[in-house]
């Protein structure tokens, strides 16, 4: 199965706040053996996201947003959304109440821009803010899953984990693992160890990949498999490998 992640916000765009987010949902799909071929990283423009949403959609079997789900203007999420599968905005009446009781309760001032994040796509599954109070989306169009959660981190990773992570695995059916292993290695460049390596490059499942870290090579062993074990005996017999080839210029490093 294929997710695609888009994350959402100008100020992504200026560098003004780094992407955690998008790193904490990456590592979530790889734990579970879901595949990501594509990040993307978008501003606060109806049209621009909305392609991008298309785009995505269009490549992958679901996709995750996060970011572009709060009360102000430029929160468009919601509206690209509804701008794709042709929709309008519904309103959860509870979340309406649980709005308007914490402002009462701050004895601030209800805003109509803050009832905005009660609002999902009409056909949607609103999904429940255990942290905040902006609601998040999970809906499907063209047989795309389409999964949208706030920007602010520990509300994007409580309802990751609680709302589109088990969807995620329930629509991917079959259980399975991406595991990865690290060989550093010593004396020898990076090209230098990818054609020592050779054919071994070749393998798509275990597979391998180069990182340069500090002016050492390091070479990334990755399986995926139904299960830990499965995929741990995909990478020893690789690693076996490729220490074979690389001889006393390979050492083990950190999984």
């Amino acid at each position: 199965m294929i997710v695609e992640v888009i994350s959402v916000g100008t100020e992504l765009l200026l560098g003004q706040i780094v992407n955690s987010n998008a790193a904490t949902i990456a590592q979530r799909l790889a734990a579970a053996g879901l595949d990501a071929h594509h990040q993307t990283t978008v501003g606060d423009n109806l049209q621009r996201l909305t392609g991008a949403i298309a785009d995505a959609a269009a490549r992958a079997d679901a996709v995750v947003l996060t970011g572009g789900m709060g009360p102000t203007p430029d929160d468009l999420t919601r509206d690209a959304l509804c701008a794709l599968a042709g929709v309008g905005l519904a309103r959860d009446a509870a979340q309406e109440q649980r709005i308007r009781e914490r402002v009462n309760q701050a004895r601030g001032t209800v805003t109509a821009s803050a009832l905005r994040m009660a609002d999902y796509p009409e056909g949607a599954d609103p999904l429940p803010n255990s942290v905040g109070v902006a609601l998040g989306a999970a809906m499907e169009h063209d047989g795309v899953h389409l999964f949208a959660l706030p920007g602010v981190p520990a509300e994007m990773v409580a309802m990751l984990d609680a709302e589109v992570m088990p969807r995620l695995r329930a629509l991917a059916g079959e259980p399975a693992v991406l595991r990865s292993r690290l060989l550093q290695t010593v004396g020898l460049g990076e090209s230098q160890v990818a054609e020592l390596l050779g054919d071994l490059n070749d393998s798509a499942n275990p597979s391998l990949a180069y990182m340069l870290t500090d002016n050492q090579t390091r070479v990334r062993i990755s399986a995926k498999a139904a299960t830990d074990a499965a995929a741990d005996a995909l990478i020893d017999e690789m690693e076996a490998a490729v220490v074979a080839r690389l001889g006393p210029h390979a050492t083990p490093g950190p999984e």
